[in-house]
């Protein structure tokens, strides 16, 4: 039966019976009876449109239900019977900014700050919606003032950290929710972000203490349990991931960040058919998410399907145009498709993800003429975006620039032999003093390359004079095709993404058997690592010469291959040691391959000696292996043989 007033009392009973119907509209909300309630206070205010507690209260149970307008008309009149109410300002402004009227939302903010400098609610949610504008330091001003006036606001500490975390200050981000769970040890949300954020800081395991916490306080919410298996992902814990987001499903079956969560965690494992799967039901469940949107285009993206990703992301970054990964994902998209222009200027939202820090030596080179200034570029990434990149350290020397090389250690002696470059300085060392820097990474932007213009001269990279007669007295005498191998990457075990697509691009040494059947063949392994240890116990029929233990240093590896013949190689550091030697190099890519072989192209424009055997689906290297022992079989073994791969022999 529905709640009414009676109507026709005296005013002195009226006024006890609103204050009574007020009373249970209260009880009726709080039991979670909005409708009930609000048909107690509609049908109050009908008999005194003047009561503000009532106007307070269906605003209230408007914003609760996402009836943003409706709430938005409610407090605009309690501001017109009572224009001192701070707390009805920010409720006005609130509703304002969800309805999507932003400019009046910031008036009612200003409004609400007037009347209460201090008032902790409104600082944080007007500087979070001055980010969404763009105005990022404001925003980050408006919300520290919200934690001086309230330092035991655990959401204004959230607020806070969410507006630094496109800084990429992953350390600031999570001391700042650090503060928010001291602030509020029992809310599920802020502790669980805190999860997050550690795993941004790769500490995995406290990560995921910290987010079963979150999930033991609030067991019923699905959200904690999503980042937990967000978590237990990072960590390893592929199967605890996917039983977490089942059991967030149970909760509520249209979480759509269960399954965008899936979605990612089958991508880890290699299972494009499922993860793509999960991802078209998150989008059937949220479609204006940015956040799945990114997720879709992610995974197709690693499935070839370039214009769709493109065109996902791009609906993405409409709904959230400061997204750093939307920005990222999009550019190796383009730059996948050939489409420089646009992909290496994305590129450098690489700076605003966690874990990338952009080197501030001396001032950024912005590709204006050198004029025999002085530069030092610097590595970024592994060993082998080094060796793709380094290229255009002669390209600067030849425009008139002075350029010095701060790289990884095991790359120094190798790269002191580069063209044009004054001296190479180990990242272990502390770099030259020089007029300007830039990371090698950003070259290709700063010169303007495109996919005509690509510097391929070969080679770039040169073996050491001194180390090569010792490799050569080695191979003397052998009349074979020399081959040398590498079936495996380098794992990154404090980095389970990385360590994801090492997993995807690696194989064993087993699986090279094929080629033992192709006569006239030298094998000799290059494989460096725990993965090198597979030499000893070669497939059947092969004999794999193992001399890895005389490497020291990429300059040994390469005065190693420049008295090989061909090098067989996964997609790691060696197909770029090879291919900038100038050595035939073939390489066995992943399904999902690298940005870098422009969606499957079998040559590259990057290594003009390159030869690439693609994955028909994932994690299966048959076919492709079987492909390479066939065209292995066809080159001429003979003496003094020369063929169209350019592979020459003495």
């Amino acid at each position: 039966m529905p709640h009414t007033l009676p109507a026709g009392l005296p005013a002195t009973t009226q006024d006890g019976a609103i204050a009574h119907a007020l009373a249970e509209a209260i009880r009726f909300e709080r039991a979670g009876d909005h409708r009930a309630a609000e048909g107690l206070l509609r049908r109050l205010l009908a008999l005194d449109g003047f009561n503000i507690g009532a106007w307070l209260r269906l605003g209230g149970l408007a914003l609760q239900d996402g009836r943003h307008g409706l709430s938005a008309r409610c407090f605009a009149r309690v501001m017109l019977l009572a224009p001192e109410r701070a707390q009805a300002m920010h409720n006005l402004a609130e509703a304002l900014r969800l309805t999507g009227r932003k400019r009046q939302a910031a008036i009612a903010f200003t409004r609400a700050l007037r009347l209460r400098p201090d008032y902790p609610k409104a600082l944080a949610a007007f500087g979070l919606m001055m980010k969404s504008e763009g105005t990022g330091r404001g925003a980050r001003h408006l919300a520290a003032r919200a934690v001086i006036a309230d330092p035991a606001f655990a959401i204004g500490w959230r607020n806070l950290a969410t507006l630094y975390q496109p800084m990429n200050q992953p350390e600031t981000v999570a001391r700042l929710l650090h503060r928010a769970v001291r602030s509020d040890p029992g809310n599920a949300g802020v502790r669980s972000a805190f999860g997050v954020a550690l795993c941004e800081l790769k500490d995995s395991p406290r990560a995921v203490q910290t987010m079963r916490r979150a999930v033991a306080l609030a067991p019923d919410l699905p959200s904690p349990l999503s980042q937990l298996a967000f978590g237990l992902m990072l960590a390893g814990d592929m199967d605890g991931a996917l039983r977490s987001t089942a059991r967030c499903r149970r909760i509520d079956p249209t979480a759509a960040d269960a399954d965008a969560q899936d979605s990612l965690t089958w991508m880890m494992m290699g299972d494009f058919r499922n993860g793509t799967a999960a991802i078209r039901r998150a989008l059937t469940l949220d479609p204006a998410s940015p956040g799945i949107l990114i997720n879709a285009a992610l995974l197709l993206h690693a499935r070839n399907g370039g214009g769709e990703s493109i065109r996902w992301n791009t609906r993405a970054l409409r709904l959230d145009p400061e997204s750093t990964v939307g920005r990222f994902n999009l550019s190796m998209t383009l730059l996948q498709r050939g489409d420089f222009a646009r992909g290496w200027a994305l590129y450098e939202a690489r700076w605003s993800m966690g874990g990338a820090s952009y080197p501030h030596h001396a001032p950024a080179w912005d590709g204006s003429p050198l004029n025999g200034r002085s530069i030092l570029l610097t590595a970024e990434q592994g060993h082998g975006d080094t060796l793709h990149f380094v290229r255009y350290a002669t390209l600067l020397a030849e425009r008139g620039g002075r350029v010095f090389l701060h790289v990884q250690p095991l790359l120094k002696r190798l790269l002191a032999n580069t063209p044009g470059v004054t001296a190479v300085h180990g990242m272990d060392e502390e770099p030259p003093a020089c007029d300007l820097c830039a990371p090698l990474l950003s070259l290709p932007r700063l010169v303007g390359t495109r996919l005509d213009s690509i510097p391929a001269a070969i080679p770039y990279l040169r073996a050491s004079a001194a180390d090569r007669p010792v490799w050569r007295e080695r191979l003397a005498g052998e009349r074979r095709l020399k081959v040398g191998l590498v079936w495996a990457g380098e794992p990154r075990k404090d980095d389970m993404k990385a360590n994801s697509v090492d997993r995807r691009r690696s194989l064993t040494l087993e699986a090279f058997a094929p080629l033992a059947a192709v006569p006239d063949i030298a094998f000799y392994s290059l494989q460096i690592g725990e993965a090198g240890a597979q030499a000893k116990a070669p497939p059947p029929g092969m004999d794999v010469v193992d001399w890895t233990g005389h490497i020291r240093d990429f300059a040994d590896t390469a005065a190693f291959i420049d008295e090989l013949d061909l090098v067989v190689t996964v997609d790691t550091s060696v197909c770029h040691l090879a291919g900038g030697l100038g050595k035939p190099v073939w390489v066995l890519s992943r399904f999902d391959a690298c940005w870098r072989w422009l969606g499957h192209r079998e040559d590259s424009p990057w290594y003009p000696t390159m030869r690439l055997f693609y994955q028909n689906e994932p994690g299966v290297w048959e076919r492709p292996i079987a492909r390479l022992a066939a065209a292995l079989a066809v080159l001429d073994t003979g003496v003094n043989r020369v063929n169209r791969h350019g592979i020459r022999t003495p």
